[in-house]
């Protein structure tokens, strides 16, 4: 699969998590005879930036390095769906779900989607989008903590702003 996403000028990186560093993991990439690059997570960074609980996962990113997709727990492109959607990215940049979608249906366009509905007075817009958006890319903060904000403005708005509240929400996935 590798050489095949390489003639699409796609490339792959698998990130390890194990804190023990990247001796044990090493023997693993070498035995299955990977040619593409691994690197190891040793404080489990990535699980901290995206959000995930478990591994494997897998994201596609795109030449201009937004990411377009992701899917956390469960990853394996030995399955077909899996293997047919990471191809399918490599030779369009089309990312599973977007068949069909304009620029203005990317991830990265949800905040200035949703912010012009608010603006508009579509409040209720303006939430679906935003809570789209997070769903798609649960690291856009400035989305979640806007549709946070407006569904429960006494977490923001009345007197100090209630971080703890914050971090069981996005504990629970929210």
């Amino acid at each position: 699969m590798y050489s095949e996403l390489r003639s699409h000028g796609a490339d792959l990186l698998s990130v390890a998590v194990d804190l023990q560093g990247p001796d044990l993991p090493r023997p693993y990439h070498e035995a299955a005879g990977a040619e593409f690059t691994t690197v190891v997570d040793e404080t489990n960074a990535l699980g901290g930036i995206f959000g995930y609980r478990a591994i494997p996962n897998g994201f596609m990113i795109d030449e201009e390095g937004r990411l377009r997709w992701q899917h956390h727990s469960g990853f394996n492109v030995k399955d077909g769906d899996t293997a047919a959607a990471v191809m399918h990215f490599a030779a369009t940049g089309e990312a599973p779900g977007e068949a069909g979608k304009t620029d203005a249906d990317t991830p990265h366009d949800h905040f200035p989607r949703g912010l012009e509905l608010y603006r508009a007075g579509d409040i209720e817009g303006a939430k679906g989008v935003w809570r789209e958006g997070s769903a798609i890319d649960p690291t856009h903060w400035n989305m979640r903590k806007q549709l946070w904000a407006i569904e429960h403005p006494e977490r923001f708005y009345d007197g100090a702003v209630d971080y703890g509240w914050q971090k069981e929400q996005v504990e629970a996935g929210t």
